[in-house]
């Protein structure tokens, strides 16, 4: 349906299927090592974990270590990346050697990269889905998990899904760049890993919710730089949302920093909304966003930069009917009962295991 003429907008329902043994390239930093935390220093960083014991134990190296667990991947980090200066910025290269994906310049230094010259490095603990294109296409991957914190890492996540290549990030700020994205590969922001009820592999996202475009929906953003800046993924998604899109929402933006988002929960008090999308990095941000969510069933939020941080991650299988992640694949749909829609999504959480 043309969003134009929608009546409800479904985040949430897109999903990953991860079959046992799946091939799955990742970035070293966060998963394989973490250098700036002083973990896992005398592993090498193009070891290939065996056991999830093996693996960092949080941000991306969670999630990998889920996918272990429920699907036995085999795990490839991407290292040995060569980036290069052109007209000032730093790119890494697509599978052809184009040099297409910017690359942040604070990754190049001694926690992540070498520098060869005056003009290239080599990323050794590499972090982000800009510096895995090419290892992901000649390993032939499935599934790639990496940062999407950047610009350019968003570039690179459309690029692999145009190739067939699954991408899920966690730490998903630029995601929405890529909306609406082609291609038989599906890209997932932050949303949560189960086991499929099969038991034969494991799913990520497959949790929607819906709600109407005439609804009021308070956003969270921010105008300070690291470490909040994250923050502002919400007010990404919803104006992207809008103006990819071509629609019209009813958006209170409200501007709270990391450990704020009791200023989201409060607007959506004042105002009397039932939806909104907020980041979820702490327990401060948490119980105001628990309290508000178990106050009525029909509150929902949607998680954006969460799925690195456990107690946004928790809030998935806590709130499991109430709570969505970032979802760049909306689906826009005419009058319709809710209980058509909830039959929809019973079908789509019949894939969920224990």
């Amino acid at each position: 349906m043309s969003p134009s003429n929608a009546s409800y907008i479904v985040v949430g329902d897109s999903y990953i299927k991860v079959s046992p043994r799946e091939r799955v390239v990742t970035q070293v930093d966060r998963v394989i090592r973490d250098r700036a935390s002083n973990y896992n220093l005398d592993v090498p960083p193009d070891h290939r974990p065996r056991d999830p014991s093996e693996v960092v134990p949080w941000m991306e190296g969670a999630r990998i270590r889920e996918l272990m667990k429920y699907a036995n991947i085999t795990v490839i980090p991407a290292t040995n990346v060569t980036v290069k200066k052109i007209n000032g910025s730093y790119f890494a290269p697509d599978d052809k050697g184009n040099f297409v994906f910017e690359v942040d310049v604070s990754k190049l230094g001694r926690l992540n990269s070498i520098r060869i010259d005056e003009n290239t490095w080599k990323e050794i603990d590499t972090h982000g889905m800009n510096v895995l294109v090419p290892t992901a296409i000649e390993e032939n991957a499935s599934l790639v998990v990496g940062c999407g914190d950047h610009p350019g890492k968003a570039k690179a996540e459309a690029y692999l899904a145009e190739h067939g290549i699954d991408c899920y990030a966690p730490c998903d700020r630029f995601t929405s760049n890529i909306m609406p994205y082609k291609g038989p590969g599906t890209i997932l922001g932050s949303a949560p890993i189960r086991p499929l009820k099969d038991g034969e592999g494991a799913i990520i996202g497959a949790q929607p919710i819906y709600f109407s475009v005439d609804e009021k929906i308070v956003v969270q953003t921010t105008t300070r730089a690291y470490p909040d800046q994250y923050c502002d993924t919400p007010y990404r998604y919803f104006t992207s949302l809008e103006r990819k899109y071509g629609i019209d929402l009813d958006l209170v933006v409200v501007d709270a920093n990391a450990g704020e988002a009791y200023k989201v929960v409060d607007k959506a008090r004042e105002t009397g909304a039932k939806i909104i999308g907020v980041r979820v990095l702490n327990e401060k941000d948490k119980k105001p966003v628990e309290e508000w969510l178990r106050e009525d069933r029909s509150h929902r939020a949607i998680l954006f930069h969460s799925a690195a941080y456990e107690p946004g991650y928790s809030l998935f299988f806590e709130f499991p009917y109430q709570v969505a992640g970032q979802d760049p694949n909306p689906k826009f749909i005419g009058n319709i009962s809710d209980s058509q829609i909830q039959e929809i999504f019973d079908k789509i959480r019949s894939l969920w295991g224990g």
